[in-house]
Formats: C-alpha cells, sequence, structure tokens
C-alpha cells in the first residue's frame, strides 16, 4: 500500500543514501537532493519512504501543473511511482484552474516514458528540462487531462 506525507528535515539521510543511485543521479535535477525548494511529498511503502513526488510549478495561463518524481532503488518496480502520480492527480483537481499534469522527462528515460504513457499521458511536445546532472536538457513533455 502507497501513501505520501509531506517532505520532513529527518527524510534527509535516506535521500541523501537514495541520492547515490546513478539512475537517480543520471535523470533528476541535483541527483534528487534539492527537494526542499518545491512542494514535495514522499513515497511511503507502508511506512518506509522509496521516493519523493513534487508539484514544481502550476502555470494558470495553460491549467497545467508540472509534476516531478523518483523513486529510490530499493522501491522500484513495485508501483510507487505509478501509485504517488495518482494520488497527486486526486489531489491536484482540488487545486481551481487545474486541469493538466505534465511531466517533463529527459529524453532517453525510457521507464519514465513508459510509465506516463501507461497511465495515459499523451506526448505533446518537446522541449528541455532540468533533469540530470548536466543543467537544461533536451526533453519531452507528456500531458494527462484531469
Amino acid at each position: 500500500m502507497f501513501t505520501f506525507r509531506e517532505l520532513l528535515p529527518e527524510d534527509q539521510s535516506w535521500i541523501e543514501r537514495a541520492s547515490q543511485d546513478s539512475e537517480i543521479q543520471k535523470w533528476t535535477a541535483n541527483g534528487g537532493q534539492q527537494v526542499k525548494e518545491r512542494q514535495a511529498w514522499v513515497i511511503l511503502k507502508d511506512t518506509e519512504p522509496v521516493g519523493v513526488i513534487s508539484l514544481h510549478s502550476v502555470d494558470l495561463l495553460t491549467s497545467a501543473a508540472d509534476v516531478g518524481y523518483w523513486v529510490a532503488p530499493w522501491g522500484r518496480r513495485q508501483g510507487a511511482a505509478s501509485a504517488a502520480l495518482g494520488l497527486v492527480e486526486n489531489e491536484l483537481t482540488l487545486i481551481p484552474g487545474v486541469q493538466s499534469i505534465q511531466l517533463s522527462i529527459m529524453e532517453g528515460n525510457h521507464a519514465s516514458i513508459a510509465l506516463a504513457t501507461s497511465l495515459g499521458y499523451e506526448l505533446v511536445s518537446a522541449g528541455t528540462c532540468s533533469c540530470g546532472t548536466q543543467g537544461a536538457v533536451p526533453a519531452v513533455i507528456y500531458e494527462k487531462k484531469l
């Protein structure tokens, strides 16, 4: 069973441990460590933290919420990201004006692209994101209407 809760200061130790993973460093901004600047929640499997999901921004002109996530090695392939996206989708329906969720996915991140398409997100454009440790990189933007 997956749930999420707000990020707490004591989460820093497991986040630092997870951020040592090469996949997190490759695909996430700042290697997953800089989550305190965003609206972020911890993804929990039962009571164990297994990842983070963040609301990066809400663009009221396009009615889109930009969401990102990462899952620690010990939480992968168990449905954590899928469950967390579903929970955040439910939360975002409560924000007036938000009509869709966008995921900016670094080109080549086949696992995240497969997850997005399996959950009904559609490819809407190409662009850039601050994914990975390389700064702004080519990305694909997937969107799901709420």
